[in-house]
């Protein structure tokens, strides 16, 4: 169960233990979900294991926000329920975040895998400030799964965009880097993506495209105004996108696509 094998990454086996964990239930779930669900609410009890249940799919975007809301504690680290995070990320990014407090947002590098192959690829992400803010206009400086934000940033009252609700993380960046805030990464793995053919798929999608698109095209434009040369890196990630899945799937896992982001 992959839900199960997430939690067991977040509290067993972190070598720096969560204040809290978050678990949104986005909509009606299943037998299966729901005993596993139990079974850690009845281990870590409603104190440390918060869980927040929509009566219906509310969406990633609303369910983030909806979970900010509840965080007491002064760093917020983020991960999907099929995902693996590593037994040294929070300690590595706690360190990370007390040793450079003008970083507001620490990522990491992922390492994909599937059920056939433990490592399809590692995936690394600029490592400062600067370079967050040169290698968003081609792409975003961040794995969302890999994060943990100062809860200063939230306190602030910026929250994810509800108008968005896929890329919402890339709009968030753009926001953030507007707005002054500092963006950095480890060189180091903290998550384990699990990637299949419905990752290529939702990509594919004519909304999400379109939507993403968007969220360059005004990112951009935010930071770096109406006359630039910049606005070629959406454009042409737009005719990308539009490309044939299989495509796409070849371009995202060769060295072609780090070339290209260099």
């Amino acid at each position: 169960m992959y839900l199960n094998r997430a939690l067991k990454s977040v509290w067993d086996e972190q070598t720096r233990k969560p204040d809290e964990i978050i678990l949104i239930e986005d909509g009606p779930l299943g037998n299966d979900l729901s005993a596993v669900i139990e079974k850690w609410k009845m281990c870590l009890g409603s104190s440390i294991f918060v869980i927040l249940s929509n009566n219906v799919n509310m969406g990633l975007t609303k369910s983030l926000n909806k979970g900010i809301e509840y965080v007491h504690s002064e760093y917020v680290a983020r991960m999907d329920s099929d995902d693996i995070s590593d037994p040294l990320r929070f300690e590595k990014q706690v360190a990370y975040l007390e040793k450079h407090p003008e970083v507001d947002v620490v990522g990491g590098a992922l390492q994909e895998f599937n059920e056939a192959n433990d490592c399809l690829n590692i995936r690394h992400y600029p490592q400062t400030p600067e370079e967050s803010r040169n290698y968003i206009l081609k792409a975003s400086p961040l794995a969302h799964p890999t994060v943990m934000i100062r809860r200063r940033v939230f306190d602030s009252g910026i929250r994810y965009n509800e108008k968005y609700r896929t890329c919402q993380d890339v709009a968030l960046w753009f926001e953030l880097i507007a707005k002054g805030y500092k963006i950095a990464n480890i060189p180091d793995i903290t998550i384990y993506f699990r990637r299949d053919d419905s990752v290529f798929s939702r990509r594919k999608s004519k909304k999400n495209i379109w939507n993403e698109f968007r969220i360059y095209m005004c990112g951009i434009y935010s930071l770096q105004g109406l006359f630039t040369w910049k606005y070629i890196y959406p454009i042409s990630r737009l005719v990308f996108r539009l490309m044939p899945a299989f495509i796409i799937k070849w371009v995202y896992g060769s060295k072609l696509r780090k070339g290209l982001l260099q």
